[in-house]
């Protein structure tokens, strides 16, 4: 067996996972599970926080091989990770070869949704929390327009490259803007288009995921989710309170 293609393959694995918003224990779990299928081994050991990956193996009468890989950017997509769960299943139950494993993994590493898929769930998920909320008629239709201008919020912050978190002050600020504009127009509940306007924006997996790294013991990982969730609830809050603040002073 490749060595180095097993170590390959486990540390796609685990960067697919973590970037698509895995908790780090689940992570460790999938790449040992891989790793252990090497020949003659003496040795695996794998070690996840938020932000990288590393991982080193020993088999017998070989060198040592370890790898360290960082991890930029996180998302959520459930979907991938179902995935890479399956071609992991099925490389360890030997059910594929690990060359077709690593091919399987390389390709998930293209955007399973594109932007326009991506910003019509956002808008499903306004318009659907207004519903839920207990929103009549105007204000589905007008959580429907400030969605549309959150949407060009998130694709304007993805060109200009924004921070995380300028992207989330920028997005909650155009929702604010945009709700009391409308709503100087239009009589409507004020509170339920901009509370289902920002539900995209809610860091649920993050908090989510704290709590289970927390609860595996894994509190490195789970004090730095914590963090990552109060900075995305804090952008949102920064945003709303900035719009709200100027509208008032323009008299909305």
């Amino acid at each position: 067996m490749d060595a180095q293609l097993l170590m390959k393959t486990a540390a796609l694995a685990g960067e697919l996972m973590l970037c698509s918003g895995a908790e780090t224990y689940r992570v460790e779990d999938t790449m040992h599970h891989i790793l252990k299928t090497a020949d003659n081994l003496e040795m695996a050991e794998v070690l996840v926080i938020m932000t990288g990956i590393t991982a080193t193996i020993k088999q017998k009468d070989e060198n040592v091989i370890s790898i360290v890989k960082r991890v930029n950017s996180r998302s959520t997509n459930m979907s991938r990770i179902m995935e890479v769960n399956d071609i992991s299943r099925r490389y360890c139950g030997e059910e594929i070869t690990l060359e077709e494993a690593y091919k399987e993994l390389s390709g998930l590493k293209k955007n399973i949704y594109s932007r326009l898929e991506n910003r019509l769930g956002v808008l499903g998920i306004c318009v659907g929390f207004s519903i839920f909320f207990g929103g009549g008629i105007r204000e589905i239709l007008v959580t429907f327009l400030v969605g549309l201008v959150l949407t060009a919020c998130m694709t304007i912050g993805e060109k200009m490259r924004f921070h995380a978190f300028l992207q989330d002050v920028f997005g909650s600020f155009g929702i604010a803007v945009s709700s009391l504009l409308l709503s100087s127009l239009v009589k409507i509940n004020l509170d339920t288009v901009i509370i289902s306007s920002i539900m995209p924006m809610v860091p649920g997996v993050a908090i989510t995921n704290a709590v289970r790294d927390t609860l595996q013991g894994d509190y490195l990982s789970g004090s730095a989710r914590v963090l990552e969730a109060f900075l995305k609830a804090a952008g949102i809050a920064v945003g709303i309170a900035i719009g709200l603040l100027l509208m008032g002073v323009a008299g909305f």
